[in-house]
């Protein structure tokens, strides 16, 4: 039977900085990391980046294996655990090993979620979430020509742009009334959409895949309005579901995901959890940056510190050939907006206020004051204080 004095169930970025955390404030433990991936923590992030680029396993990598045995990290890959028992700290894997724990950490991740499409399970059907996909899609992607995404997020815009590299025809279906509803406005958002459409993308916005057509290989998708589009595969990026598997027949505490407090401690004293498996106040976030800093908390208390995790306010960044596009705070309730465009309407910057102060920003074109007004979405700056250093507001 293995013994860690910590124990770390997934190696996703949340696994990885609890890892480096742990023994940041602590050179002595065990610390021993189980994952069913076959590889090493690698940047998720990229993949959708790397669907138009050639590269070995190996480029993704956030921390080579000799890091690991510098540090004295154990990691068991290709392994499956089965069941925890949080009575006796301990964990069963999928080939009877047992591991006895003081401290667990669950960073499972999440998977990705497919809406339920009718023929969702035809070949050429997919979502993009290990290095597994990525490289089962590009191979599949060699011999199409017309491809869909389902899914006009960040993710989903990403990974068109990708496709568009490999010479595809690439259409994007959305069901909001526009792009990026949480990021941005509708005046944007058109922006945005144009800009797309000028670049050879077709865009089907309030548009739902209603069946993927083919008999048994993906050859099309009905979408409503009794409209059919050709498409000889299918990416589909709708967002994400926690992998709660593991602690459904345990007395941890879920709903959305995992329950944690400030500390990212579950309702059992010595087990914690962090990343896209977790639930604060009420939400998943699912996203790495969040995942990063969960992990370092988490990892922190495992430790013996006392530090506490605080929502970070969300940004949001997308640079796809020449669109670039930033989002910060909230930009839904407000009472006034001030904006600057260039002649052209190539750059557009819109900054909202509430009662005086700047509650969020949309910056289309040009992100040169990104750093700038980050800082004072952050700082809930008063707009006439940021205005006189900006002048293109007045």
């Amino acid at each position: 039977m293995e013994k860690a004095k910590y124990l770390i169930i997934g190696n996703g970025i949340a696994g990885l900085a609890a890892a480096r955390e742990i023994r940041s404030n602590s050179e002595e433990g065990t610390i021993i990391m189980v994952s069913n991936e076959p590889t090493l923590t690698y940047y998720r992030v990229k993949l959708t980046e790397y669907i138009s680029k050639d590269f070995v396993d190996e480029d993704l990598l956030v921390s080579k294996e000799n890091w690991y045995q510098d540090k004295n990290i154990k990691v068991m890959l290709r392994k499956f655990v089965e069941d925890i028992d949080v009575i006796n700290n301990k964990v069963k894997l999928d080939d009877g090993q047992v591991i006895e724990y003081e401290k667990l950490l669950i960073a499972t991740g999440s998977r990705p979620f497919i809406p339920p499409i009718n023929g969702k399970y035809q070949e050429g059907v997919f979502a993009l979430r290990t290095l597994k996909d990525l490289h089962y899609i590009k191979d599949y992607m060699k011999s199409c020509e017309d491809v869909s995404v389902i899914g006009g997020g960040l993710l989903g815009l990403e990974a068109a742009w990708s496709l568009k590299q490999l010479g595809k025809n690439v259409s994007i279906i959305e069901f909001a009334p526009y792009l990026l509803p949480r990021q941005l406005d509708k005046e944007i958002a058109n922006k945005l959409e144009e800009k797309l459409s000028s670049i050879g993308f077709k865009v089907y916005l309030s548009s739902q895949a209603e069946e993927i057509t083919g008999e048994g290989k993906a050859v099309g998708i009905k979408l409503n309005g009794e409209r059919n589009i050709k498409a000889d595969a299918i990416l589909v990026s709708s967002g994400i579901r926690p992998n709660l598997d593991l602690v459904r027949d345990t007395t941890i505490e879920y709903d959305k995901g995992i329950k944690v407090d400030k500390h990212l401690k579950t309702n059992i004293d010595n087990v914690y959890a962090a990343g896209d498996v977790v639930e604060i106040e009420g939400m998943v976030l699912g996203l790495w940056t969040a995942g990063n800093e969960q992990g370092k908390v988490a990892g922190a208390n495992m430790a013996g510190k006392e530090l506490e995790y605080n929502q970070p306010k969300i940004f949001t960044t997308l640079k796809i050939g020449s669109i670039e596009l930033f989002s910060a705070g909230i930009i839904n309730d407000f009472d006034r907006v001030y904006e600057y465009k260039d002649e052209k309407g190539d750059i557009h910057h819109k900054i909202f206020t509430k009662d005086g102060k700047i509650a969020g920003v949309i910056l289309f074109g040009d992100l040169k004051e990104v750093n700038a007004l980050r800082n004072a979405v952050i700082s809930n700056m008063d707009v006439n204080e940021y205005i006189e250093k900006d002048k293109r507001f007045k």
